[in-house]
């Protein structure tokens, strides 16, 4: 055994007792901006899933995984969860500059949704007070039929036509629609066509043009009907055709020929000329 002074064993086990202290350091804003989505993000999906199954004792509904073609399945609740609790950042609004002034109404104001989405000087006082319908949102079908415009027209022509995107209301299946601002369709085709005026008679050219393709149509299916049915009245006759001459007196009847003294007559219905000769 070795003995150690009682001096030097409290010192030691005071100093092996010792924990070390760890600096706390600060999060930076970016990473506190980061913990509070992720925290938002876990909260909302919690509330979702106590949402579709409040009790524990119920027995839930299995569904089918989904093949993901990489080799793993893919559960389809977490992915509707995933697709309807996507967190979008909106930029926020500049503080302390000058407020953008409305166009209709001369107010200032800090956010519009037709200042965030299509770029336009309008409060949203002013857009839900529209009487002209101006400041509407138009399809792109609706565009090009309308006002006569292209896909060049929209998405190309400089500068190109801001729009927003949303599911279609008939049928969630089919695509989304594209949704563009009136007075920006109308603007983009009095540009193109020169006016109002010139829009006009263009689309006035165009709805007498489709009346008479529509007519000319109409016209050549009723000459097809007309034929058939004359075709279907028709009727051949497979019989031999049994000569009908006219009796005597009758025109068309038995004439005598001097010079070569002989008598002819002719079919009433194909025409056929019999020469013959009496005794």
């Amino acid at each position: 055994f070795i003995t150690v002074p009682y001096a030097t064993w409290s010192s030691t086990m005071s100093i092996s007792n010792e924990r070390p202290v760890l600096e706390k350091k600060r999060l930076t804003p970016t990473q506190f901006a980061r913990a509070e989505r992720n925290k938002e993000r876990a909260l909302l999906l919690r509330k979702a899933r106590l949402a579709k199954k409040p009790y524990h004792n119920q027995k839930a509904i299995q569904q089918p995984a989904g093949d993901s073609g990489a080799g793993f399945l893919i559960d389809p609740d977490e992915e509707q969860e995933e697709d309807s609790l996507r967190l979008v950042e909106t930029a926020a609004p500049i503080l302390g500059g000058t407020d953008p002034q409305c166009q209709e109404c001369h107010n200032t104001f800090q956010d519009s949704f037709l200042l965030k989405k299509f770029n336009e000087l309008v409060c949203d006082g002013c857009k839900d007070n529209d009487i002209e319908d101006k400041f509407d949102l138009v399809t792109k079908t609706d565009a090009k039929q309308k006002y006569l415009l292209k896909d060049c027209d929209l998405d190309r022509r400089q500068p190109p036509l801001q729009f927003i995107v949303k599911k279609n209301p008939h049928c969630s299946s089919w695509g989304d629609m594209k949704l563009y601002l009136k007075l920006q369709v109308v603007q983009r085709a009095h540009e193109i066509w020169g006016g109002e005026d010139d829009l006009q008679s263009e689309l006035d050219k165009r709805s007498a043009n489709k009346q008479i393709m529509k007519q000319k149509k109409f016209n050549k299916k009723l000459e097809e009907l007309r034929r058939e049915v004359r075709t279907s009245m028709w009727q051949k006759k497979l019989g031999n055709h049994v000569h009908e001459f006219p009796s005597e007196g009758e025109e068309g009847g038995e004439m005598y020929d001097e010079e070569t003294d002989t008598w002819s007559k002719t079919c009433c219905t194909c025409g056929y000329t019999l020469k013959y000769e009496k005794m």
